[in-house]
């Protein structure tokens, strides 16, 4: 493919990426659960989004429970059937959706290692990491995983997902992770357990709450931001301070 045919498809790709966004973002498929001003966020508002939520229900409950939720491999995961489906949903001309169709039909897939390739081979899943329209594509096959119940909350950044459950919910966390595990395996993603990462925080005393399958942990990473179970930031601002002084030299 010549540079600027490469150019000119790369700018379709991102010109129709942009349509969808605004078609996702129309009808509220929001990539961060009721986020006001919609899909493409920068990090810092959505970890302002996250922060005030958690402090503002910490002032109602407790405490509150938030699960950090790991699917394994989710860019390559994403079924190109469901996908088209989900497509098909979005009010876009039929042209449009059979060129999007025709993208991801017929593709395949050639590993190379040490100098040694492997023959290709059809695959019939994965957002196609790369393209104008991937990130979007993940975005829109996980925009219909909901709570079950309206108190909960999930928390969605690209393929960075989190559950949050007030206090007084906590008996609901076994059926909404069931049903998390549910649609995953429906949508052809898996529900890593051993990497799923549970923190109860708490701005008084430590609680005492079900327990989970899930690994419970003092402090956790959230979108490149370390806090503890206080809601503090002081390993995060120690870290930082850590690499400052490894590249001054101190």
């Amino acid at each position: 493919m010549t540079p600027a045919l490469s150019r000119s498809c790369k700018g379709l790709l991102l010109g129709l990426s942009y349509i969808l966004c605004l078609i996702i973002q129309t009808f509220h498929i929001c990539l961060v659960i009721n986020l006001p001003s919609g899909l493409l966020v920068p990090l810092q508002q959505a970890l302002i989004y996250l922060f005030h939520q958690l402090t503002h229900l910490l002032q109602k409950y407790e405490y509150v429970h938030l699960i950090a939720l790991d699917f394994s491999k989710a860019f390559d995961s994403v079924k190109h059937s469901i996908l088209a489906e989900k497509i098909a949903e979005l009010p876009i001309k039929d042209n449009v959706y059979s060129w999007i169709v025709n993208f991801l039909t017929d593709r395949h897939h050639q590993t190379k290692a040490k100098g040694s390739r492997s023959e290709f081979l059809p695959i019939t899943a994965s957002i196609i990491q790369g393209s104008g329209i991937g990130p979007v594509a993940y975005i829109l096959n996980v925009s219909d995983l909901h709570p079950i119940h309206q108190h909960n909350m999930i928390f969605k950044y690209a393929d960075d997902t989190y559950f949050i459950v007030p206090d007084i919910f906590s008996r609901t966390i076994p059926q909404e992770l069931q049903h998390i595990f549910d649609w995953a395996k429906h949508h052809n993603l898996k529900l890593n357990q051993s990497k799923s990462l549970e923190i109860i925080i708490s701005l008084r005393t430590s609680p005492t709450s079900v327990s989970t399958f899930l690994t419970r942990v003092d402090s956790l990473t959230v979108l490149g931001v370390t806090f503890n179970s206080k809601l503090r930031f002081d390993l995060h601002v120690s870290n930082i301070i850590g690499k400052l002084q490894e590249l001054s030299g101190v």
